[in-house]
């Protein structure tokens, strides 16, 4: 019985010895699963190139400009309604036709001074943003209204205010004027700003160049001038709307200046005095106790002569007549 129940002893030493044995493999362990794995590390992040430095980073530009950031450079960037005015290049532009010389102020009479109109030359070192418009009858009541102007004289024939909303605020004092730009941040322009967008330098005679004005270019006087407050203008009296001659408007790249030649003359901010004979920068002539001041442009009422670029008017600062209004730029 004992043999049948207990392995031999060779069997034992034999299963012992398979055990135990060096050259034996061990069994293969069972596969891990993919949850027991431990996660792959993230790849390290790429280094990101450095930024561009912004265009417009150190650029400084005039209040009346804006930084390009496709170009770095300054562009121009006037409000609507105003049209961007350049400075001049370093040679600038020649100012005075010589009208008054050899006894031309005796024949135009009126006031002007001998001489007072001798070539020189002009260098504007500042853009300027200019009203497209003479300033009309709507806009000057609105700021009336808002008790930050002065309103028109209303009682003379041809005034405008308050009753044709398009047409030029006329009838309208320096004092006044001045004081409407003001309101809107602005400033009367100086001489030379004027003459400077209306001609770009070129020496043309009328804003739009040297053909002979017609009515088609400007609201004036054609052939000899009767009465100055007479029934004369191209339209029987009295002013037009504003941009109802646009054969006579003189273009800029960034816009366009309407009425620089006739429908009213438009008061300039410097004192009226002769030109010097050197050349000048950024000419802005206020001379103590004088209170004439420049009117440029030509009116309704004045002949192709008067609303030429170069020819210079002038009038006391509390003159309020029907050919006579205003428009602003804005300085930066």
């Amino acid at each position: 019985m004992a043999s049948r129940l207990l392995p031999s002893a060779a069997a034992l030493f034999l299963g012992a010895a398979a055990c135990s044995s060096p050259d034996a493999s061990p069994a293969p362990s069972p596969p891990a699963s993919a949850a027991s794995l431990p996660p792959a590390p993230a790849p390290l992040p790429s280094a990101a190139p450095p930024p561009e430095p912004a265009r417009c980073a150190a650029v400084v530009c005039t209040a009346i400009e804006r930084c390009d950031e496709a170009t770095g450079a300054c562009v121009p960037h006037c409000p609507a309604g105003e049209v961007y005015i350049p400075k001049t290049g370093p040679d600038g532009f020649v100012m005075g036709k010589g009208f008054t010389l050899n006894g031309g102020a005796r024949r135009l009479r009126k006031g002007h001074q001998p001489d007072s109109d001798r070539p020189h030359r002009v260098v504007l070192t500042r853009p300027f943003c200019m009203d497209a418009t003479e300033v009309t009858v709507a806009a000057m009541k609105t700021c009336v209204d808002a008790k930050a102007c002065d309103a028109p004289k209303t009682l003379e024939v041809w005034a405008n205010y308050p009753r044709r909303p398009d047409h030029p605020a006329n009838e309208v004092s320096w004092d006044k004027a001045k004081k409407y730009c003001k309101a809107q941040g602005k400033d009367l322009p100086t001489e030379a700003q004027w003459e400077w967008a209306a001609t770009g330098g070129d020496g043309r005679k009328w804003p739009w160049g040297n053909d002979e004005p017609t009515c088609e270019h400007a609201d004036f006087t054609i052939g000899v001038l009767v009465s100055p407050g007479g029934d004369s203008g191209c339209h029987g009296g009295g002013t037009s709307p504003v941009r109802s001659h646009l054969k006579g408007d003189r273009t800029w790249p960034t816009g366009t200046l309407h009425d620089l030649a006739g429908n009213v003359w438009e008061w300039c901010d410097d004192t009226y005095a002769k030109y010097g004979t050197g050349p000048v920068t950024d000419p802005h002539v206020q001379k103590p106790g004088v209170l004439v001041h420049v009117v440029r442009g030509g009116g309704w009422n004045r002949s192709n002569l008067g609303i030429q670029t170069a020819f210079r008017g002038a009038a006391i600062h509390t003159y309020e007549v029907p050919g006579l209004g205003f428009r602003c730029v804005r300085n930066p």
